[in-house]
């Protein structure tokens, strides 16, 4: 029998003509709901399903709309029982959407952003970037920039960035690729759309990582595509409950470290993941996001390396390891299907500035880039060890993650942990003692979840990341 829809939820309604995709609409009402209090904490949302019916719409439109509510942590998955609104702290109940609120008289000072909180994941050292020596670069690049690319440049992005990009590879990753063969882009989300408009203009089913990147996830639902939800073990993706059949068409991977369990695909998976796409002409998309950041030995060889047939898609981020506000992401595409990118470039204009993207030719083709790297990778190594150190008074409530690479690690929920309180829960004690960290269970969809908080120790130095873990493990210890 269905679910009787709240009543306040009777009150949405979506335009296919606006330029706002519908799972996105959707988000916002029922995110204004919440923040409303009309939908209360702890209510009962109707299935997915459900509300597809009563509002007629798809069900991939209304559960991409519930998966951004449940990263943003509106909303939360219990597993069996249906989805559910968050406890949210009352003071962020606004009792109207913010969007909406009425302005205040007098001059409004504008809030400066917030320094992200320890130990949020995904977040660089920003205290290393060289704002004098960035302000020089941009400053020098646009001087020097040809008039041309200030209207209407090349498509795939300046040519000197793209060949600064393919030396990069060359050395970092073992990529044996031309300049020609590289689009640059505005984010890693971006790069999807733009492949997902390239190669598979018509909806078609792509297989996916669970656990996997929730923003990826949006972007494939936002486009229309069906997405097959695909384990993950301690040797990557499984490559044996691959979906078959003519309608999948490719898989988006992060074969180097996986995101967020931080295992490294092995060799055998790798060449029998080719082998499957071959099998039925399917793409793979490699989403190396921060593999670069290897702590012991020299970075992992990128799947691509591997390819001999042109099924591989590389997508690459400048903003996820150098700062986010950069906004320079890029993707290689196979020789085979430059045709098809350069075409459907032509009908959607590039979303990248061009004005930081000179800095960035020089700041790479000068070594700043690859002497940032080694730094970071030293830094990132020794806060990982800090983080390590901090834990280990924890031991019985979490146990850390032993990684080599990246930003983050995983703090396994213990059996202790888990006879108390779920991950999500945890996730909100820690914000309420001021400590930003993600549940992991939230990034399952098909699999059983597994509890655990994701912590990031990159962007943090050893005292920060000593005082939050200590917050933290008295936040979980309160009765």
């Amino acid at each position: 029998m269905p679910d009787l829809l709240p009543a306040s939820l009777l009150t949405i309604s979506v335009e296919r003509s606006r330029a706002r995709p519908v799972f996105m609409q959707l988000y916002d009402q029922v995110r204004d709901l919440i923040l409303e209090a009309r939908l209360r904490s702890g209510a009962r949302l109707p299935s997915s399903r459900d509300l597809a019916t009563e509002l007629g719409l798809s069900r991939t439109t209304v559960v991409a709309a519930y998966d951004q509510l449940q990263s943003e942590g509106y909303v939360e998955q219990r597993r069996g029982a249906g989805t559910y609104v968050a406890e949210l702290v009352p003071e962020l109940l606004t009792g109207a959407p913010a969007a909406r609120a009425a302005p205040a008289t007098g001059t409004v000072a504008l809030a400066a952003p917030e320094r992200p909180r320890p130990l949020a994941h995904m977040v660089p050292d920003l205290g290393s970037v060289e704002r004098r020596e960035w302000g020089r670069l941009l400053q020098r690049g646009f001087q020097n920039l040809d008039p041309a690319h200030l209207e209407r440049g090349d498509p795939f992005g300046l040519p000197v960035l793209r060949a600064a990009i393919a030396d990069h590879l060359k050395t970092w990753r073992g990529l044996d690729v031309q300049p020609d063969q590289i689009i640059v882009t505005s984010s890693s989300a971006e790069s999807l759309r733009l492949v997902l408009a390239a190669l598979f203009p018509d909806s078609a089913t792509m297989a996916m990582e669970d656990p996997g990147y929730q923003d990826m996830r949006t972007v494939l639902a936002e486009a229309g595509q069906t997405v097959e939800h695909v384990a993950v073990d301690a040797e990557g993706l499984c490559i044996d409950r691959l979906p078959d059949g003519d309608q999948v068409r490719g898989v988006v991977v992060t074969p180097s470290r996986q995101f967020p369990l931080g295992v490294t695909m092995t060799l055998p998976r790798r060449l029998a993941l080719l082998q499957w796409a071959g099998a039925a002409d399917r793409f793979v998309i490699e989403d190396d996001f921060d593999s670069e950041y290897r702590y012991r030995g020299s970075p992992l060889e990128a799947l691509a390396n591997l390819d001999r047939e042109g099924r591989v898609v590389y997508l690459g981020s400048f903003s996820k390891v150098l700062f986010r506000s950069l906004r320079i992401s890029y993707l290689v595409v196979p020789r085979r299907t430059m045709d098809r990118f350069r075409h459907t470039l032509r009908v959607r204009a590039p979303a990248t500035s061009i004005i930081a993207q000179p800095a960035l030719a020089e700041f790479i083709t000068s070594g700043g880039f690859a002497t940032h790297l080694r730094r970071m990778r030293r830094l990132y190594g020794q806060r990982y060890r800090a983080l390590a150190a901090a834990m280990q008074g924890t031991g019985d409530l979490l146990t850390l993650q032993e990684v080599d690479s990246g930003m983050h690690a995983i703090a396994w929920s213990t059996p202790t942990l888990e006879a108390r309180m779920t991950d999500v829960a945890a996730a909100r004690r820690a914000a309420a003692a001021g400590v930003t960290v993600r549940p992991l269970s939230p990034f399952y969809v098909a699999e059983p979840p597994r509890q655990g908080l994701i912590l990031g120790f990159a962007g943090f130095d050893a005292t920060e990341i000593e005082k939050a873990i200590a917050l933290l493990d008295a936040a979980l210890r309160e009765p």
